[in-house]
């Protein structure tokens, strides 16, 4: 083979596999919304009372407020403590999930034989080939509803393949998932 199609050939491959890894823990987020409520005319936000955030550490919970209250307050939002005063009220979940994709697809075999020569059954065939791929998938989910019709009019969501290092420095992947979904919350 030529040497420089083969450094080409191996070139291509590294960019196909660089790529591939950086797919697999691409930030995907989405955001739907009720189109009869005006949330440009909101100034003021309070927190849903509850207790359960799909998580069981507190520190999570913790920093994902604080990131969802920063990201509010920035885009001009101000927070008040109580929640009959305020004109929407914030809610989310966050959590992970351990999740398996399986793909098929088939896969080339030749047998060539002896010298380049056909194999006894002939040219090529096609077989099948399954991959597994098991890993955790971090979700986060911010829904706001308006207090005085007390309907949800904005819900937006991030999710994640997690990576040990999102597990132990949960801080910035969460910063970074929140950036993401209120992105899309409308302002004026």
């Amino acid at each position: 083979m030529n040497p420089s199609r083969s450094s080409g050939l191996m070139a291509w491959s590294v960019v196909v596999a660089v790529a591939g890894l950086a797919a697999c823990s691409t930030l995907q987020v989405g955001s739907d919304f009720d189109r009869t409520a005006d949330v440009t005319g909101y100034k003021t936000f309070a927190w849903m009372p509850r207790e359960h955030y799909g998580t069981k550490n507190p520190l999570i919970v913790q920093r994902t407020k604080d990131s969802i209250q920063s990201v509010l307050t920035s885009k001009g939002l101000t927070y008040v403590d109580d929640g009959t005063k305020a004109d929407f009220l914030v809610d989310f979940t966050i959590g992970a999930h351990d999740r398996t994709d399986i793909r098929s697809y088939p896969a080339p075999y030749a047998d060539f034989g002896w010298w380049g020569r056909p194999g006894w059954w002939g040219y090529s065939y096609w077989g099948d080939q399954v991959d597994v791929r098991q890993y955790r998938e971090g979700i986060l989910s911010i829904d706001m509803f308006d207090v005085r019709s007390h309907r949800p009019v904005w819900h937006g969501w991030a999710k994640k393949e997690l990576s040990e290092g999102d597990s132990e420095h949960s801080e910035a992947s969460i910063r970074t998932a929140v950036a993401a979904v209120l992105e899309t919350f409308p302002r004026k």
